[in-house]
């Protein structure tokens, strides 16, 4: 993986740092059990990895650190926090309740207007459904998690909610979307849940909003969860790397 692979567009606007694009591929790492708690991290190995300095690679392990994702060790650098299944699912928990808060707010306050452009997004995310091959390579699969991420951002603006569509942003981080967008179960789930959602966003249904997008995150928590249960997440601890 070089620097061009660390591409990502985490919020609207705003063109992240090199540490901040590192923090988010270490992070998709960790939650996704690629890096499992116990796991020491070296700062060359990454850097080399990411075909980065060490000052960035450094500056990403300090954020996580305050993010509780990673610890100081005296000597030894860094080592991946303990994550329970139930830290995961919690992670999750939260952002449908923000989500589909902001989810029902749009469906009071957006006009017709607003649904072509949403429809837009929602097919740009069908036609890289379609398009991107099944990986769990981030630079093979950043258009369709960016093109996701606006469809949502889009959403998350027309609420008019502008602090919780702030906390929303800032929650996403903990989610692992390299690692659902390459999977062909989360991809045909999202399809149905964006057709779901913008019928009720179109009838102004704030409850129907709600829980669409509250299952549409959710749906990731459950591939997830799945996945983790079956690697052993909760019993192998991680080594070095």
């Amino acid at each position: 993986m070089s620097t061009a692979d660390l591409v990502l567009d985490p919020s609207p606007g705003r063109t992240p740092q090199l540490p901040d694009r590192i923090a988010l591929v270490l992070r998709d790492r960790i939650l996704s059990g690629e890096l499992r708690p116990g796991t020491f991290l070296r700062m060359d190995r990454i850097a080399a990895d990411l075909g980065v300095s060490h000052t960035p690679v450094r500056e990403a392990l300090q954020s996580l650190r305050a993010e509780d994702m990673v610890h100081a060790v005296p000597r030894r650098g860094f080592v991946v926090a303990e994550l329970t299944r139930d830290d995961v699912a919690d992670l999750f928990e939260v952002q449908a309740d923000l989500t589909g808060t902001l989810a029902a707010r749009a469906a009071e306050r957006l006009s017709p207007a607003d649904l072509a452009p949403l429809r837009e997004l929602a097919d740009r995310v069908a036609d890289l459904c379609a398009r991107t091959p099944e990986t769990q390579d981030p630079a093979g699969l950043d258009p369709l998690v960016s093109a996701e991420h606006r469809l949502h951002a889009q959403v998350n603006r027309l609420a008019g909610s502008r602090k919780l569509a702030w906390l929303v942003g800032r929650s996403s981080h903990y989610l692992p979307a390299h690692f659902y967008t390459g999977s062909p179960t989360w991809r045909a789930g999202a399809l149905d849940a964006h057709t779901v959602l913008l019928d009720a966003l179109a009838a102004a249904d704030p409850d129907a909003a709600r829980a669409a997008m509250r299952r549409h995150v959710l749906d990731g928590r459950d591939l997830l969860l799945t996945h983790l249960d079956r690697t052993g997440m909760w019993t192998d601890h991680g080594g070095d790397t």
